[in-house]
């Protein structure tokens, strides 16, 4: 795996250090969860707003989609909560 330093004031980097040793991860594991957090968020941001935009019309297109079902009749799912897995 290639390294590289990277320049940050010292403030970022103890905010960072205390959120590794919190968390029990290396400082570049701090990072990558951070910034897949952020992405994670961007990712749920943008959803919020398509579905905002939406008319009533595209919704209930949504509601009458059946490949929206294929998973509702999985028999996987009765056997896994049936042992308390959900």
């Amino acid at each position: 795996m290639a390294m590289t330093t990277i320049k940050v004031p010292t403030e970022l980097r103890d905010r960072l250090a205390a959120r590794a040793k919190q968390d029990h991860i290396t400082l570049a594991a701090a990072i990558a969860k951070a910034l897949d957090e952020a992405e994670e968020r961007q990712f749920w941001d943008a959803v919020r707003d398509e579905n905002a935009r939406m008319t009533e019309e595209e919704r209930g297109e949504y509601l009458h989609d059946s490949t929206l079902l294929d998973d509702l009749d999985d028999p996987g799912d009765e056997a896994i909560s049936s042992r308390g897995g959900w």
